[in-house]
Order: structure tokens, then sequence, then C-alpha cells
């Protein structure tokens, strides 16, 4: 290493995981659990594999699995080993994943068989991209593992994850000192776009979060942090993953997030110990929903506080929810180009008020006019940041960097104030992307692919406020002269380009758009245009019961009303995402103006059980009208 190079703080937290923490301590808690000596074997293990296909510092590898374990063995020995991660959604529908793995232009792709198997090896670009299949069952004799050895391009198609690693011995020498300038990993904040967004991580600005977190949550060794959010995001990447290991911590991921799993998340707190809950308002929200059963889900002696992180924490919810369960909530504020945070409402009270982000902590902050100047307490302008937790820029896009990085301060886009304590709050956003239930959505890549779509001349799209997400996706899509489009039609073939977080909660098919002089379309009048729109009832509002429940589904679920039954679920329902589901249960209180109780809410897993519930409910009302 050159003389004068900083060394990066990253290593010493596998010395001090090898040194000093019992083997058998819990890293992960989850369907696949690992020890602490189980990772710190697997990630030299992982170092051996590394060093057989030839990777440098600096080398490139994307990983896809929906397997935890994996992801998180893989990300972390990459890590140890100064190789940068390049985390996808695997999810994410097959244009969106080779754009991204063409835009990383990596030298290996870890990847579940599903995947391999949807997207293909052409779109790996590099011809020395060498390819390893998750496989984490091991099972090799299903249809997609034979499809997946019938590949051809890598170098070794046929050996998968984990069982690749059998025949390797685990590195026996410590891995060489890293400077903090090697690139820790490169997050992708759109996809759908000509030039995906490549957010450029390092070292020493991973570093520098991760000692702000420890130290300002206070955290150590007997800290258990429950996290499900996904590792393809930061919040679920950084404090989960990362924060657990620099803090010899224990994290807990014992499952998906669905909304029927919620209670047993909760009464894993307890039982687990769990001493912090990281999770984003939207969950929140649905928490404060359930019955008084939960009422002392956080009140066992070794819970902390919950971390409220990746959208706006509504004061009202945020006041209730403590009320209630008797919780501290930390309210924070980051982006995916400062690691995670870099505003702090809590712990400590120096930084808490209730309402607001708080203030910044390990870098500073500034409120800005267009012309660069401070504004005054109360004021509004934009919000900068400066500290070792910014970004090193975006990758391969100079200009995007240029115009986010100016004399050392980042531009959020974000519209703040300040009171006269120092208190910040964020009213407002320059940029237009939008936040729902903790996702990033850029609605420019959402109108990109509805454009696309066969019959639509033209389309819009923007964030509407929501009670429950925060922000919802909105689209007004324009077919062409002489087509016709249908609400459900538009929704399959969004999910053929682009993922199902991105597909708008809401389509309106319209005439036309409303413009200025310009040709620009006034995002104020389209929005008020929707909301003419959900003031009038729908078409058959005065139907039966199941024609009403299956009509809210097929609206929510962006599919056609004919495909769907009182069987329908998540597993046989194309659209029922986790997310999806939820929007589902706040349609059918406003379709059939009530309020579903918490055995309700988690009884409903089908249309059917809607249809019964909703049934009970309104023979429930005939019945003490009868009485009255």
């Amino acid at each position: 290493m050159a003389s004068g190079c900083a060394v990066s703080e990253v290593s010493s937290w596998f010395d001090d995981a090898e040194r000093s923490i019992e083997p058998a301590k819990p890293f992960l808690v989850g369907p696949r659990s690992l020890s602490y000596g189980e990772l710190c074997e697997r990630t030299r293990r992982l170092g051996a594999l590394f060093q057989e296909l030839g990777l440098q510092r600096d080398d490139r590898v994307v990983v896809a699995t929906e397997d935890d374990s994996a992801a998180i063995s893989i990300f972390l020995a990459l890590l140890r080993y100064g190789i940068t991660a390049v985390v996808l959604d695997p999810q994410a529908a097959v244009p969106e994943l080779e754009s991204l793995i063409g835009a990383a232009d990596a030298r290996a792709l870890l990847a579940d068989r599903a995947v391999v198997a949807r997207a293909g090896l052409g779109s790996i670009k590099r011809a020395d991209a060498a390819l390893i299949p998750i496989d984490g069952d091991r099972a090799e004799s299903s249809f997609l593992g034979r499809l997946t050895r019938g590949l051809r391009g890598s170098r070794s198609p046929e050996r998968a994850y984990p069982a690749v690693l059998d025949a390797l011995a685990p590195l026996a020498q410590r891995p060489p000192d890293l400077p903090e300038s090697t690139l820790a990993y490169i997050l992708f904040t759109s996809g759908t776009t000509s030039q995906p967004k490549g957010v450029e991580i390092t070292h020493r600005n991973l570093a520098a979060q991760m000692r702000t977190f420890v130290r300002h949550y206070g955290l150590g060794r007997d800290t258990r942090l429950l996290n499900v959010l996904p590792l393809h995001h930061t919040d679920g990447l950084t404090q989960g993953v990362t924060l657990a290991l620099s803090a010899a911590a224990t994290l807990h991921r014992p499952l998906r997030f669905r909304v029927d799993r919620l209670p047993a998340l909760l009464d894993g707190i307890r039982a687990e110990r769990v001493t912090h809950l990281v999770t984003v308002p939207s969950v929140l929200a649905l928490i404060a929903n359930l019955g008084a059963e939960h009422d002392d889900c956080f009140a066992g002696e070794e819970f902390r506080f919950v971390i409220s992180t990746a959208a706006y924490l509504d004061e009202g919810l945020w006041r209730r929810f403590e009320a209630r369960f008797r919780a501290p909530m930390v309210n924070v504020y980051g982006l995916t180009e400062s690691v995670c945070e870099a505003l702090y409402c809590g712990p400590d009270p120096e930084t808490r008020r209730v309402g607001t982000i708080g203030k910044p902590v390990d870098c500073e902050a500034r409120i800005v006019t267009e012309a660069g100047e401070d504004v005054a307490p109360g004021e509004t302008g934009e919000l900068i940041l400066r500290g070792d937790n910014i970004m090193r820029g975006y990758f391969r896009m100079p200009d995007a960097t240029a115009a986010v990085l100016k004399d050392g301060w980042f531009h959020t886009g974000d519209l703040a104030a300040t009171d006269r304590d120092g208190f910040y709050r964020i009213v407002g956003r320059k940029k237009s992307v939008i936040i729902t239930g903790g996702m990033n959505v850029y609605p420019e890549d959402v109108t990109s692919v509805l454009r696309s779509l066969p019959g639509v001349l033209d389309a819009v799209t923007f964030g509407m406020p929501d009670p429950a997400w925060g922000e919802r996706v909105v689209s007004c899509v324009v077919p062409a002269a002489g087509r016709t489009l249908s609400v459900e039609g538009i929704a399959a073939q969004f999910l053929e380009r682009a993922s199902r977080e991105k597909l708008p909660l809401e389509i309106h098919i319209v005439a036309d758009l409303p413009r200025g002089p310009a040709g620009k379309v006034i995002l104020a009048e389209a929005r008020a245009m929707v909301e003419q729109r959900r003031a009038v009832p729908a078409e058959g509002g005065d139907g039966g019961i199941r024609e009403r429940v299956l009509a809210v589904a097929a609206g929510t679920f962006k599919t056609d009303l004919r495909s769907l039954s009182l069987e329908s679920d998540a597993g046989n329902t194309a659209g029922w995402s986790s997310l999806a589901h939820v929007e589902f249960l706040l349609a059918l209180e406003v379709e059939f103006e009530l309020r579903l109780a918490p055995r309700d809410l988690m009884s409903i897993v089908s249309l059917g059980d809607a249809v019964r519930v909703i049934e009970a409910r309104d023979a429930g009302d005939r019945s003490q009208r009868g009485a009255a």
C-alpha cells in the first residue's frame, strides 16, 4: 500500500469477530441462521473462491438472491476482500436486471437459479464474467437447475453456491490491509432508464456511518437488531447487516414481511429479547392498527427503541405509537448517497423533538437558497450535507455527480427549514422522487416504461399523499388514436418491463394531459384531475358484496376482473404483493365505509376471506339497526 494512504477500518470488524467473539454467538437469526464462527469461516471460503476467479480489489460482483443467508455471507465476504458488491433486487423484471447488470460491468455474478433462468447469460456484458448460481437447498435436479447447467458462456455454470465452497479450503492468511478509498458497494437508485444511477460508497463512507450508529445508538455486543427491510436497499444492507457486524451484535431477520405475519414478527420481539426494531413508517402504521393483545410487544426489559427510517414519519402516528406502546421512537433522515442516515431525532434529548428529523450527527448540514446562501431559521431552502458518510459519486456518471456534489457539499434536493433551536424539518422536495412505503420510485422511470407500452400515446407519473404509505405512485395514461386500453392490461405489460414496487398503485386512463404553453404537463392540474376521478363513485357501486370486493381487488392488484374468484390469493394472483395487500385492505375500508378490526385484517388472506369478513360486518350492522 502506498505510504500515507489511510487504512480501512472494515478489516478490524472481521479481525475482532475472529479474535474476541465466541464462535457460537449468533450473527444472523432467521430461516438460515449463521453464527459468528460460521460467518468468518464462510467469508474465508468465499475469499478462496474470489481468488480462484481472479477477482481483484475494486472489481465488481453482482449479487441477486432471495436467500438472506447467502446474500449476507457473500456481501460481507466481498467487503472483507475489498471487492465491490452490487446488490440487486432478485425479483426485478428482466429488462431492469439486464439494464443494471450491464451498467455494473461486473466481473462475476452470483444469483439465484431463477434469476439466471429469467435473465439469461446474455445480460452479462463482459466476456470474462463468471457465473455462480445460488442454490440454497443444494438441489441440482430441478428444472431450473437443469436449465442453468445447460447454459454456456460462464466459467463454471455447473457449480452452484454454497456447494462450490465445499472443495475450497478457507484462506488461512489474513486479508491484506485495504485503503479506505476502496469501493465497498454500489446501490442503484433507478433501473429502467438508459443510464441507471449507481451510488458509490467507499470503505471510508461505510466506516464513518457505522461509527456514528454504534456511538449514537449506544450499540454493543448485547444488541439484537430486528430489521427485515430488503437487502438491495441501504436500510436493510447497512442499518442491518453491516451494523450488526461492526457492533459485534446479532441481526434478526426471521421472515419476509407480509401483513398476516406481522403478529408473529411482533411476538418474536420479546421471545428473542430484541433490543431495537428498524422499520419504515408504513409498517409502524400497521402495528398501530393491531389489537390490544399486542400492546406489550415492546415491553421486554431489553427493548430500547424503534428506529423509523426511509420515509416521512407523521407526527400524529409518532405520538400515538409512543403513547400506546411506551416505546421510544428515533426518527432519522438520510439517503442512499449518505450511506444511510445523516440527521437523528433521538435517542438523546439533545437531538430529540417530536415532529422533526432532529439534528445532524457527525456531519454538517445547511439550508441554502438557489444561490447557495444560508437561509434564516424558519425559512425554506434546500438541505445540503457534508461529511465522511457522503458518497464518492455516481458510478461512471461525472455530470450527474457534479450536479449534486458542489464544493464538498451534497445537494439532497429536499426542502427543509429549521427552528430557532436548530431542529430540522423536511417540508418538501425539489426533485421528483416518490417515497412510497420507504421505497424510492422515480416517476421518470415509471413514465418511461408506460410510454413504451403498445397503444400508449403519452403518460405522466407523480406522487400523491397517502396515510399508510406516505405517498402513492399515481399515473395518468393517454391511449393512442384508435386504441383501447385497460388498467389490468397496462399493469400486466408494465410488470414485464419493470419491478413490481414501481407499478403505480393508481392508473388512470385519460383522453389528454393538462399542459402549459410550453407543452409541459401541469402536475397540479393532473393531481386535481385524479382527485375529481376519485370523488366519482365507481360504476356498479351498488352491487353485491362479492362483486364489489372483486372489483376492489381488480383495481388494487391491476388485474383482469374475470381472472379473480373467491379462491384468489397472493399465491395465484399477479400483483398481489405484501404492499398491494395492505393497499387492498385500505381500499376495502374506503369502499365499504368501515374500519376493519385487527383480527379481520389478519384473517384476510384470500378474496373469499374478504367477502366473509364484509358480509359478517354487514349482517352485524343490520342486526344492530333491527334491534334499535
